[in-house]
């Protein structure tokens, strides 16, 4: 098994068949396995090493869902399903639609013990304790631990010692390792949280304390307490971001810094108008995982393939291929402008915040719009050319282009 430090990303949805169709039919992911239990049915989906595990209740009354005995179950457990109890009734127990959502990160380590230990020692919440569950292709070791940010949890796995595609207790289908055949998409590049004003300090200072995790400079000219800012007359963010390649001391791993695992926090600015951040976090009911960015071997192919498969995207302002200095930089990396401008494709060479090499470093991006009917999660396309940054010359039409899309959605 590869050694990539994210073992999947978990959907929590109300019609979870309806998501598996739109990421295999569209996307290209492959069902690989299975698995249902009295009260949830799940799916896993792969392309190349990225995998999704989409979660569907089957009862939406939250009281009667907690209601149940998981203590066995050791992927769901009452802790877990508490977490979306403000998502689907208020105060007064008023039922609300169910909110789609993205709330689970797992982590692959080297000692799920070790990694409890630190997080108990910390003062973080376990949800889960360590467990191993074996089926006839080895045996898994896991625990779920709690973030400090919103209904995002972390379920902690050593599958060292496991040669299935998923985990024990999952069914396979029929060709379970489709999905590792000439994927779309090849892993998961990052993950992105919308967190309320002023809780990127404290974000941070927990993933550092629970999981050592370490900071990642967006920018060279990023300010390490106030993080990397964009304060003009329509935009107003502050972003800062963490990475988990470099802590080997906690047990998290990878097999290198190009397919490491990064985080990014974003949150508005004080007296901000609407904005997307905003949005997500009243459509959302709260803090949580606003983006993740699928890495693609070639983003022409994978927007043009996309595309064809009916995903809609939100598009860059035209301007944005007009501009002196982009086009300077697409004709540096010797792509064809009108090919990027075709596809509304995204291009950064900014050098890397933390080398001074003189190295052309690049990458090339684009955003879906929102997967769900809540103007809430949606996907990145990237590709690296040795860049290790996330586009912080791009993220004013990135902004700028969500802004626009949303604006009309809304209208």
């Amino acid at each position: 098994m590869d050694s990539y430090s994210l073992h999947h990303a978990e959907y929590y949805v109300s019609d979870g068949e309806k998501l598996t169709r739109e990421l295999t039919n569209k996307y290209k992911f492959a069902l690989i396995a299975k698995r249902s239990i009295k009260s949830h049915n799940q799916w896993v989906l792969c392309s190349g090493n990225a995998k999704f595990l989409i979660t569907q209740p089957k009862t939406f009354d939250v009281s009667d869902a907690i209601a149940e005995d998981h203590s066995e179950d050791p992927y769901i457990s009452n802790q877990y399903l508490s977490l979306g109890k403000n998502r689907a009734v208020n105060s007064a127990n008023v039922s609300k639609p169910f909110v789609n959502t993205v709330s689970n990160i797992a982590l692959k380590v080297k000692d799920v013990k070790h990694c409890v230990q630190r997080v108990c020692q910390a003062g973080g919440e376990v949800l889960k304790p360590p467990n191993v569950i074996s089926d006839i292709n080895g045996s898994v070791e896991t625990a779920i631990i709690k973030s400090c940010i919103g209904n995002v949890i972390h379920t902690i796995v050593d599958d060292s010692k496991y040669k299935g595609c998923f985990l024990p207790g999952f069914e396979n289908v029929d060709n379970p390792y489709s999905g590792c055949e000439n994927p779309l998409v090849t892993h998961i590049d990052h993950v992105t949280f919308a967190c309320a004003l002023g809780a990127s300090g404290r974000v941070l200072d927990w993933y550092e304390k629970n999981l050592g995790m370490n900071r990642f400079y967006i920018n060279s000219d990023e300010d390490t307490d106030d993080g990397f800012v964009i304060d003009t007359e329509d935009i107003g963010i502050r972003l800062k971001a963490f990475e988990y390649w470099k802590c080997a001391e906690t047990g998290l791993y990878s097999q290198g810094p190009e397919n490491s695992l990064k985080f990014v926090i974003a949150e508005a600015l004080e007296g901000q108008g609407p904005n997307q951040i905003d949005t997500f976090l009243e459509e959302h009911r709260g803090d949580g995982i606003q983006h993740i960015g699928l890495h693609t071997e070639s983003i022409v192919n994978a927007v043009s393939t996309l595309q064809e498969q009916g995903v809609n995207f939100v598009e860059p302002p035209y301007t944005y291929y007009t501009e002196v200095g982009k086009l300077k930089e697409m004709e540096e990396i010797n792509e064809d402008v009108e090919v990027l401008k075709k596809y509304g494709i995204l291009v950064d060479n900014e050098a890397d915040p933390d080398t001074d090499s003189c190295e052309l470093r690049y990458l090339m991006q684009k955003f879906t719009q929102p997967l769900f009917d809540e103007k809430t999660f949606f996907l990145e396309i990237i590709q690296r050319f040795g860049a290790r940054g996330f586009g912080s010359g791009n993220i004013t039409a990135l902004w700028r282009s969500m802004q626009a899309y949303l604006s009309e959605a809304k209208s």
